[in-house]
């Protein structure tokens, strides 16, 4: 099997690379999660420009066309810089929900300026009772006149405070729907607060909020199906971008080992210090494997591509830890400071392993869908 990347694909990664190596280091980064928004709208323009907000978006509705290997690229380049603009919630979940749906009144309507950088896009699905099961919520929606009312509450909604258009799970009767619900909604709350490494999230609440009659982004019976495909498409991306700020500690973690000086010779020297420094690299190549795994068995429509999915999920948010974890020792003291960014990418890779469902969460759905009801 050829695991090399298509003349394009090294473009875009070799793109992605210089400009994150030209615009986004750590003292940007923080100054960029300082602003309102928690990210830079300048670098969003950017992104924009470059066409990378395009990339998996079909190119019928103005989109790259570009694979889940394309967005794994893209996303593994973003880990190893820890970007913090909302490339997660905006493109690969609230557009590609819109692009999923069948509603061409909603596609027109956000998708162009998506895609532009003009808006900003959100998926509030997480309930307080809900664990990453997303029949489990008590929002709820009700037929009224021509159109819907919609009540309940939300919570940890990636990039929920700057969205511009919010997807939103709810119980429409029977079954479960996707509403397309404007930001400046009245009946609509929101509560600002930020994950550790600084991402900026949103607990929602929806009072007698009033909807359009072509606010459901798709037909209720088809929403399940969506929101799990694209669930199980951004669970890779984020894999692959913890697989990147995984890559950036191992590389960090040797180069300090090489400079840093004891008993007068550099600790790198030491055989205790390069076998933990060989099981970082171990763990990281483990997950690259998996990736690739997940990836091809993804892009082939494979019966095991949501085991694969949730084995990688569940080996990059213990490993990627583990290895942030070192990292974090190997650096000593100077590990926890400012002065190095080692600090903020452990607190990414922690972030990096709620999404979606933890480690423990992704191994406990292996088993189910390994062994069924004997798990």
């Amino acid at each position: 099997m050829d695991f090399s990347l298509s003349d394009e694909q090294q473009l875009l990664k070799d793109s992605v690379d210089k400009y994150m190596l030209e615009r986004y280091s750590s003292e940007q980064r923080r100054g960029y999660m300082n602003a309102e928004t928690g990210f830079s709208t300048a670098v969003w323009s950017d992104f924009a420009e470059l066409g990378w907000l395009t990339v998996p978006l079909p190119e019928a509705l103005g989109g790259y066309g570009g694979s889940v290997v394309d967005t794994s690229l893209l996303m593994e380049a973003f880990g190893r810089a820890a970007v913090v603009e909302p490339y997660l919630g905006t493109v690969l979940l609230g557009a590609q929900l819109l692009a999923g749906g069948n509603n061409a009144t909603l596609q027109a309507r956000y998708l162009d300026e998506i895609l532009s950088g003009q808006c900003q896009a959100a998926f509030a699905y997480l309930e307080r009772r809900s664990r990453h099961q997303l029949t489990a919520i008590d929002s709820r929606a009700e037929r009224q006149g021509e159109g819907f009312v919609l009540n309940g509450s939300k919570s940890l909604v990636l990039n929920g405070m700057a969205a511009d258009v919010i997807l939103v799970t709810a119980w429409l009767e029977d079954a479960l729907a996707l509403f397309a619900v404007p930001a400046d909604s009245a009946g609509l709350s929101r509560e600002a607060f930020q994950l550790m490494d600084g991402q900026a999230v949103a607990n929602l609440r929806f009072d007698q909020l009033t909807l359009a009659t072509d606010s459901l982004v798709c037909e209720p019976a088809d929403s399940l199906a969506l929101i799990q495909r694209v669930i199980d498409e951004a669970t890779i991306a984020v894999a692959a971008q913890g697989l990147g700020a995984m890559e950036t500690l191992l590389k960090a973690t040797v180069e300090y080992s090489n400079t840093r000086k004891q008993f007068g010779q550099p600790i790198g020297k030491f055989q205790a210090l390069q076998h933990r420094m060989v099981d970082m690299y171990t763990a990281t190549q483990q997950c690259r494997s998996l990736l690739v795994r997940a990836l091809c068995s993804h892009s082939a429509g494979e019966p095991q591509a949501a085991m694969d999915i949730a084995a990688l999920k569940s080996m990059v948010g213990k490993l990627g830890r583990g290895v942030a974890e070192e990292a974090v020792q190997l650096h000593g003291g100077m590990g926890v400071t400012e002065e190095l960014s080692v600090g903020d990418y452990l607190k990414r890779l922690m972030v990096i392993d709620s999404l979606f469902g933890d480690s423990a969460w992704q191994r406990r759905r292996f088993a189910e869908l390994r062994y069924g009801d004997a798990a």
